[in-house]
């Protein structure tokens, strides 16, 4: 499992709803054909302008398929809404679940 991280600060709340708004509209429609990919977003109350979006991948040729889609579809929103981002890319090399 290939797992990566964004994590966006934008310079409002309101910016970052914005951005969340739109992945909630296109991601499903996007992502419908494509198998064995999970996003989810998270957000904190004490910083409701920050946006932590985790994205997992069955294996690396999924992984650069839906990272073609993120820079077609979601790049240009980041560049208008300017947000600072930094992201992470791993193996999972641990999972518990109790």
């Amino acid at each position: 499992m290939i797992c990566k991280i964004f994590i966006r600060t934008f310079p409002s709340t309101e910016e970052c709803d914005l951005f969340e708004s739109i992945l909630q509209t296109r991601w499903p429609s996007l992502l419908e054909d494509t198998k064995g990919v999970t996003f989810e977003a998270y957000r904190n109350k004490q910083s409701p302008n920050i946006s932590t979006v985790v994205w997992r991948f069955p294996d690396e040729s999924t992984q650069l398929r839906i990272e073609a889609l993120i820079q077609e579809h979601i790049t240009r929103f980041t560049q208008t809404l300017s947000p600072k981002t930094i992201s992470y890319t791993g193996m999972q090399t641990l999972s518990l679940t109790t």
